[in-house]
């Protein structure tokens, strides 16, 4: 009887471990620039700092399309953790206008990574993601999972 419960309660630590799909969370003050577009299209570069469970302070860095007809967003992003780790993602989702002088854009929309290099080189995971931005600032909350996010 010993045996069996050394055994099963090997089996559940190495089953917990192999599964490792671990909350996400990352607050994110930004930047966005815009760097081009045309008459119903902008073209941003939206960096930033912040701070993100699993990743600890971090950086952010990359474009976004903004369709101002669809008013739709998508673009893709890189964010590093302060031991240059870093994982690329990708992003889709809609900008509301609010016409208030405080936060005249919101976002949301959803994202999924593409690839990481460093601690993050076995990423896989994805969320949501909402935000605001009003002229040179905006903040950006990502929201969601990550399986074999390494260790921080």
């Amino acid at each position: 009887m010993r045996t069996l419960v050394c055994i099963l309660t090997l089996l559940l630590v190495s089953t917990t471990y192999a599964s490792s799909t671990v909350p996400f969370h990352a607050t994110i003050n930004t930047a966005p620039v815009v760097v081009g577009g045309g008459p119903t299209t902008l073209e941003l570069l939206i960096p930033g700092t912040g701070q993100g469970s699993h990743v600890g302070q971090l950086e952010v860095d990359g474009p976004s399309h903004v369709d101002l007809v669809t008013l739709t967003q998508t673009g893709t992003s890189t964010l590093t953790a302060a031991d240059g780790s870093s994982f690329n993602f990708s992003f889709a989702g809609t900008v509301v206008p609010t016409g208030g002088p405080t936060d005249p854009v919101t976002f949301q929309g959803t994202w999924r990574t593409t690839s990481g290099t460093g601690r993050f080189a076995d990423v896989s995971g994805g969320g949501t993601y909402t935000g605001s931005a009003a002229g040179p600032s905006g903040i950006l909350f990502l929201d969601g999972t990550l399986s074999n996010p390494g260790k921080k």
